[in-house]
């Protein structure tokens, strides 16, 4: 089942994609083979662009193609299952809680701050999560990070 561990192979495409069902490779297939067409790739984000401000529903197939391809989940419990049956098959996972404060309340610095900890402590207890990745925005307002720039 899958590379073993330490083993670092870009070549063996049957070891990286091994915990993806037959029906999940066709639909990733399909994903990758239309991003390759650039027309349609910029036509996709305008009418994204344009159906997200008329809200129509397109969160849904969003969801459906582009997020589930990427994206392991918006919560620490939805992405514990995913990282489990990653871990599985040796492959590792970066883990990003992507907030960015801005020039947000300290209420909302802290909350960020309790959710790298959270993530932090679920991510030292799994194999295969060798770090996260923690927008710097998300604990400091940009007018504090202006100021240590010079």
């Amino acid at each position: 089942m899958g590379q073993e561990p330490g083993v670092i192979s870009f070549d063996n495409t049957e070891n990286a994609f091994a915990y993806k069902s037959d029906a999940e490779l066709s639909k990733a297939g399909f994903l990758f083979s239309t991003m390759g067409y650039q027309a349609l790739v910029s036509l996709g984000i305008r009418f994204t662009g344009w159906a997200m401000k008329l809200r129509l529903p397109v969160n849904g197939i969003i969801r459906n193609t582009i997020f589930k391809q990427f994206v392991g989940g918006e919560t620490l419990e939805e992405i514990a299952p995913v990282a489990k049956k990653l871990g599985e098959y040796y492959v590792q996972v970066i883990l990003d809680y992507g907030v960015e404060g801005g020039e947000s309340s300290e209420a909302a610095f802290d909350h960020a701050r309790d959710e790298f900890i959270r993530v932090i402590r679920y991510a030292a207890t799994q194999n295969n999560i060798p770090f996260m990745s923690i927008k710097v925005t998300g604990i400091a307002r940009f007018a504090l990070l202006e100021k240590l720039e010079r």
